[in-house]
């Protein structure tokens, strides 16, 4: 959405005569789509950002006025798109509901401008921080976004049950018989703020439909965390998968996500059922709760799921016995995590300052990164959410996360060297692998806080942040510069420590060794408290490998020899030491995340319990 309205500005600076300079729009086919006034699919990613730069010869400040009149025009009409599609019949359940809608969309936008003779004015204006909507919001607030009021305008303390009442009313109107919603779309015990509720609605909306943009084809977390274990079911029990999906939509036709494996680079050309369900319906412990697999016939104000009907509970019981069954031929369990990649380009805004004559070059270079950012993902069954400019945001599941946010890296780089030689342009990542449970606007929190603060401004840049949110907690968090994920063979070192750490002949690592690693790490550095995140200073002039190679050697099954004990040690402590971009590998400071991760991800190739 933020795509598009940066989209719609775009085309009014370029119908007032403006030549954009910055990104390259060119070929772009969401600003093709939106100068075409919408005719035709929307195209389902977003590639403009929300800063752009243009050359307007006759009256720059009217032009970029209008520009910014734009968005707010285009925002008002998603708006009420929504309001008049979903909440003005229920508008009167509420405490001054359509205040609370009017206060909110009409102050949410921060919309800024700079009209000068360079872009030095808007390098700078971008590193600002504003907050647009500085009064308190009364009331209770959003479940969502809780800076803002939820839109009852009922205090919850005290008018809970017609707050309840409320929401009751607008998640289950109905139209000629039929819900306008789906049982998903707002979930129990959400309270949504007028902007929560655009972003989650619009989509679904008739408004939506009309423009092509259709979310129900959209993978879901739970979807992408499945992928491999899709692929393995569809491979070694085609039929029997067929079998399962149509079982499933016999209970739940809302299960149906037609076009969804479309999506996903290597389901292309199949032609199964089964890869176009609705991701929980790939795990056990999501298909035994009615509430996140609802039935056709499941009561639309069920308390739990033991008041669900028997003849609802059989079938789900039969059901889970065929998902089993799947699993077992598939040899594993579809793991429960996937994975959130965040990038963005180092030292953008002082690059385009030291290389003002070759702005063009520059651009070129980001517009062909841009195409090459699709492409990668979809090679690696990931998602492209947003790519434009020097920012990538992508899901994608567990086994190809760190091979793509490497690839993206050295295309960054490549693109650059192919215009600009004497620019060494790097980009940075933050990576988390989530819990499908934990909510997504936790997940782009640790994104953003990985990528900007520890990849970033405590690595130099020029590196990926990586961490594991498990429903616990946070498991790990390394960090490592690019140039360390590969080993002087130029083979994968994360890679080859997984397949040591897994079972078969092949294994080398017990799990046991890393925790006895984690404890001995407290011993050597004196901190008794290593969070994920943290390094460990080590006692002067001691070195960790003839402890560390005792530690593995008591932790093998079978006998080893020293030699063999210390290359093992030693290719596990390439990645434990700390290495900063501008500083190189500090062999002193090291921690035991790199080994945790490690540990996670042997773990969850080997299928991971929910």
């Amino acid at each position: 959405m933020l795509s598009y309205l940066s989209g719609c500005a775009i085309s009014e600076v370029m119908d007032k005569g403006g030549q954009i300079t910055i990104p390259d729009v060119t070929d772009d086919p969401l600003l093709a789509w939106i100068r075409r006034s919408r005719e035709g699919n929307a195209p389902i990613i977003g590639s403009i950002p929300n800063r752009f730069e243009a050359i307007v010869e006759d009256d720059p400040k009217s032009v970029a006025s209008s520009a910014a009149k734009m968005v707010q025009n285009r925002w008002m009409e998603i708006a009420e798109a929504v309001w008049d599609e979903y909440v003005v019949d229920v508008a009167e359940n509420g405490y001054g509901t359509e205040m609370i809608w009017d206060r909110q969309v009409k102050n949410f936008w921060e919309i800024n401008w700079v009209a000068a003779p360079d872009i030095s004015s808007m390098n700078s204006r971008k590193n600002w921080r504003i907050i647009g909507h500085l009064e308190e919001e009364p009331g209770d607030h959003c479940t969502m976004m809780g800076d803002w009021q939820e839109l009852s305008g009922f205090v919850r303390s005290k008018q809970s049950r017609i707050q309840n009442k409320f929401w009751e009313s607008l998640s289950f109107q109905r139209i000629n018989g039929k819900r306008k919603l789906g049982k998903l779309d707002i979930r129990e015990g959400e309270r949504l703020c007028a902007l929560a509720l655009i972003k989650r609605l619009f989509p679904v909306s008739t408004m939506a439909k009309d423009w092509g943009v259709e979310t129900r084809n959209w993978p879901s977390t739970p979807y992408v965390a499945a992928i491999p274990w899709l692929k393995s079911v569809i491979d070694a029990a085609s039929e029997d998968a067929y079998d399962y999906a149509g079982h499933i939509l016999n209970a739940a036709s809302g299960a149906e996500r037609k076009g969804i494996s479309r999506q996903i680079g290597s389901f292309c050309d199949r032609h199964n059922r089964f890869l176009d369900l609705d991701g929980n319906f790939y795990f056990e412990n999501a298909l035994i709760d009615c509430k996140r697999t609802p039935f056709d016939d499941t009561p639309e104000f069920l308390k739990n799921c033991a008041e669900e009907p028997d003849e609802d509970k059989k079938t789900r019981k039969e059901l889970k016995i065929q998902l089993r069954a799947l699993s077992e031929k598939a040899k594993f369990r579809p793991t429960p995590f996937y994975a959130m990649l965040l990038m963005d380009g180092d030292n953008m805004g002082k690059l385009m300052g030291d290389y003002k004559d070759k702005e063009d070059l520059i651009t070129k270079a980001l517009s062909a990164f841009t195409k090459d950012v699709r492409d990668i993902v979809k090679t690696r069954e990931g998602v492209t959410i947003y790519a434009g400019g020097d920012d990538v945001l992508a899901m994608l599941p567990m086994p190809e996360a760190l091979k793509c946010a490497k690839e993206l890296s050295e295309s960054y780089e490549k693109r650059f060297e192919d215009v600009i030689p004497e620019v060494k342009a790097t980009i940075s990542a933050g990576l988390v692998f989530s819990h499908y449970h934990i909510p997504l606007s936790t997940v782009m929190r640790e994104a953003h806080y990985i990528l900007d603060d520890v990849a970033k401004d405590k690595n130099g840049r020029g590196s990926i942040a990586v961490s594991v949110l498990k429903n616990s907690g946070k498991y790990c968090q390394w960090t490592v510069t690019w140039d360390r994920l590969t080993d002087e063979e130029s083979r994968d070192r994360i890679d080859d420590l997984v397949f040591k750490v897994r079972e078969g002949p092949h294994k080398k690592f017990s799990k046991s060794f890393f925790y006895g690693m984690r404890d001995d790490l407290a011993i050597l550095s004196g901190d008794q408290s290593l969070k994920p995140g943290n390094y460990a200073n080590l006692i002067e002039g001691l070195d960790p490998l003839p402890l560390l190679t005792a530690e593995y050697m008591k932790s093998r099954d079978r006998k080893v020899s020293r030699e063999d004990a210390e290359k093992q040690v030693g290719s596990l402590l390439e990645l434990s030491y700390k290495s900063h971009n501008k500083s190189g590998v500090n062999k002193t400071v090291l921690s035991t995340d790199a080994a945790m991760l490690i540990k996670f991800l042997s773990q969850t190739a080997e299928g991971g319990s929910e």
